[in-house]
């Protein structure tokens, strides 16, 4: 199986085993991206890591961002990006496409940069942060697509042809990695639409966790079992949401963060 790891280095095999294992062992927890990032550097020297989650309506939530020469570039990339400019990315109609289509079981593919990219949309992605490459793995989800861009700088260079094919390779496991993080994450991980984030600045952690798995589909009940409290608590969470939120049911709070 090719790694992409060049033909002139023999790849540590110990060391990747190690990351990957990293990765099971963090899954739904808090440090699976940093263990993720160290994955994709290892194996296919990525200079820039960004996973967004494209979810209904219309809407592109960033969820993790590395580059460790410039992170603050990089972060404000990935603000600009799901602010808006996604909509002028060529891949974008490829993610709609498969959202409407609701298989969230289907194969994840790996897209390599188009040769159709609009200038002012390349100056955005490439002026700055010296990046040379781009490669995306696109990973159907039952409630989002996650849309994982990996890029190479100018001094490692464009991804070569053994590269992709150990990127090809690595796809599948990346897709079931990324899918079980996020079904397991706990709600203040999970892929969220900006109008929900926004309808729900004024709640406590606590409130905002058990409001976005009940707009996740999760009764009161189900809810307290993932966050492991007590029936009568999340009641006293949710009084306090709807009171804080000026709503009465759940109807009431869906259709406040899905006005926008």
């Amino acid at each position: 199986m090719s790694t992409g790891i060049p033909e002139n280095r023999e790849p540590d095999w110990p060391a990747l085993m190690a990351i990957l294992a990293d990765c099971v062992a963090t899954l739904g927890k808090e440090p699976f991206g940093n263990h993720l990032i160290a994955l994709l550097r290892h194996s296919l020297g990525v200079g820039q890591c960004i996973l967004f989650a494209y979810t209904s309506g219309d809407a592109m939530s960033c969820l993790l961002v590395d580059n460790s020469r410039y992170p603050k570039v990089a972060g404000r990339l990935a603000r600009l990006y799901a602010g808006g400019l996604f909509h002028q990315d060529p891949n974008y109609p490829r993610l709609r496409q498969l959202l409407q289509a609701g298989d969230g079981q289907a194969d994840a593919e790996l897209i390599t940069m188009p040769e159709d990219m609009s200038p002012a949309y390349r100056s955005h992605l490439f002026a700055f942060p010296d990046l040379a490459d781009k490669a995306s793995v696109v990973i159907p989800a039952p409630d989002a697509i996650y849309y994982l861009n990996l890029y190479r700088d100018l001094a490692r260079g464009p991804f070569s042809r053994q590269d992709l094919e150990g990127l090809r390779s690595l796809t599948p496991l990346i897709a079931s990695l990324v899918r079980r993080h996020y079904r397991q994450a706990r709600p203040a991980t999970l892929p969220a639409r900006h109008e929900d984030a926004e309808a729900l600045q004024a709640l406590s952690r606590r409130e905002r966790e058990l409001c976005l798995l009940m707009l996740h589909g999760h009764t009161l009940k189900t809810a307290a079992a993932e966050l492991d409290i007590a029936l009568s608590t999340a009641e006293t969470y949710r009084k306090r949401a709807y009171a804080k939120l000026g709503v009465r049911s759940k109807a009431r709070l869906v259709a406040l963060c899905r006005q926008g």
